[in-house]
């Protein structure tokens, strides 16, 4: 209530006073029969329909100022709850189709238009194109509207909202083909994404026909603003649903031909072991001279011919292991193996490598037994593997050292569901390990072992011969059986390659019932 009204209170209240007391004059004069009486009481009757007149006169103009307060409460309420709407759509909706269209309705809804629509910038820029559209105007959807000679091109250009209330006097008006819409009035508001211009929501003709105001445009503006967020957030949300089916494709690409190298590798690897198998088995029947005697000179091709191919058959074997491992097809045949029978086994396999370099092995073996549930040819083939390694990089008169400890150490089982976090438990154990006074392998290099494929020196001049799948294999045949591999090493002082083997085998998930 303001100083205004306060005064007008009070002239009313002494108006009033006034009546009231030429009225009670009055009547005492009627008494006494004199005429100044009935004058008085005449004036106080006029004041009095004066005050009443004036009184309701003012409560009319009260009540309609309070109509159109609520009126216009009324109208805010229901724009700030639309606003809410459309920030709840925005952050709910990932379909950018089904947001534009969302803007265009509540655009419409907002201003109180007959049309609302979102359009986007295109080719390059030249064009935009109706992305969303509702009222008489969805014929246009997904036409093309130019951005020079039209008034969403001339917003979107410029990056000024526009208004304008006759279409047919403005300019820029542009008449899209084919749309008989007769168009009037217009609010046009730019799109902005990382403050660059990316389109444009207008509404067109107002419903009760007046001309949109600045406060329509205030509020188109509003809107304006609360679209980009979700214009990106589905964007986003788009780029990463097309990543997927994209990394989706391509994983069954590669699972296809993950599967392919593995039939080629199988087939391959069996089309060269039968010639490999009969240039080994001729070799040797040579060398044994079953067939005749043969000169130094040829004994000595003969044996070249016999290293290289066993060495050729080797690696195709690995190969084929390999593929095997990697595609599941790899089985064991566990049962309860000494593994003394299989240390002393593998060291008799390569006694040839270390007589040619005149390199000496030494057994630590503990007394107790060293007993595992395990596949007795694939242990073997790791010992092998792992000999022939330390002999490989062991110089001439260098020495081998193979332990075997039956001890307690800590395990990771197999998780029960992809993603469970590996906990260690405690089992018996045979911890087994080559030792070597080779040429050692630098810290930097470490990584690179136990990869198929890598080797230390991986230049064209080295010494040691091979493919590097050896340790790799290795490292898989070991997991398999529930165990460890790993390696320490000194440059200049030699390597120590161990693996740790569960005694009780392989510990299996537990199977749905």
């Amino acid at each position: 209530m303001n100083r205004w009204h306060l005064a007008g209170t009070n002239v009313f209240r002494l108006v009033g006073g006034i009546a009231v007391a030429a009225g009670w004059i009055g009547v005492y004069y009627a008494f006494q029969g004199h005429w100044l009486g009935i004058l008085l009481a005449l004036l106080a009757t006029g004041i009095t329909f004066g005050v009443v007149y004036v009184g309701d006169m003012r409560a009319r103009s009260q009540t309609a100022a309070l109509r159109d307060a609520l009126a216009s409460a009324a109208a805010r309420n229901r724009e700030l709850e639309r606003l809410r709407r459309v920030a709840a759509t925005l952050l709910a909706s990932s379909e950018i189709g089904a947001l534009l269209q969302e803007i265009a309705d509540a655009a419409a809804d907002l201003l109180q238009a007959e049309s609302g629509a979102v359009a986007l910038v295109v080719e390059e820029g030249r064009f935009l194109r109706v992305a969303a559209v509702t009222g008489p105007l969805a014929p246009a959807m997904g036409s093309l509207v130019p951005v020079d000679g039209s008034l969403v091109g001339s917003v979107v250009s410029s990056g000024t909202p526009i208004v304008t209330n006759d279409m047919n006097a403005d300019p820029r008006s542009y008449r899209m083909p084919g749309l008989d819409v007769l168009l009037r009035t217009a609010a046009i508001v730019p799109l902005r994404s990382a403050g660059v211009v990316i389109g444009a929501v207008s509404v067109f003709n107002h419903r009760d026909g007046r001309p949109f105001t600045e406060h329509d445009l205030q509020l188109l503006e509003t809107l304006g603003d609360q679209v980009v967020v979700g214009l990106d957030r589905a964007a986003v949300l788009d780029e990463i649903r097309r990543s997927e089916r994209t990394l989706a494709a391509k994983n069954v690409e590669l699972q296809r031909a993950d599967r392919l190298k593995g039939e080629f590798l199988a087939n391959m690897s069996h089309e060269l072991r039968t010639p490999l198998n009969a240039i080994i088995g001729f070799s040797d029947l040579l060398l044994s001279e079953g067939i005749g005697p043969v000169s130094g000179q040829q004994r000595e091709f003969l044996e070249a011919i016999l290293r290289n191919g066993r060495h050729l058959l080797e690696l195709i074997s690995g190969i084929l292991d390999l593929s095997k491992v990697d595609a599941g097809r790899m089985t064991l045949s566990l049962a309860p193996t000494d593994l003394r029978e299989a240390i002393t086994g593998a060291v008799a396999d390569t006694e040839s490598l270390r007589r040619a370099k005149q390199q000496h092995v030494w057994l630590e073996l503990d007394d107790r037994p060293l007993n595992v549930v395990a596949d007795g040819v694939r242990v073997r083939q790791v010992l092998f593997n792992l000999l022939s390694n330390a002999s490989k990089f062991t110089g001439e008169g260098g020495s081998i050292i193979l332990s075997a400890l039956s001890t307690r150490a800590p395990l990771a089982p197999p998780a029960d569901r992809v993603g469970d976090e590996r906990t260690l438990v405690t089992r018996d154990v045979i911890w087994v390990s080559v030792a070597d006074t080779g040429i050692g392998i630098a810290s930097e290099d470490m990584p690179k072992l136990f990869q198929e494929f890598s080797q230390v020196d991986s230049s064209a001049s080295r010494q040691a011969q091979g493919t590097g799948l050896g340790l790799a294999l290795s490292r898989k045949l070991v997991e398999m059986h529930g165990g460890t591999i790993g390696a320490e090493s000194l440059p200049g002082r030699g390597s120590t390659f161990w693996f740790i083997l569960p005694a009780d085998g392989p510990v299996r998930r537990a199977q749905p019932t």
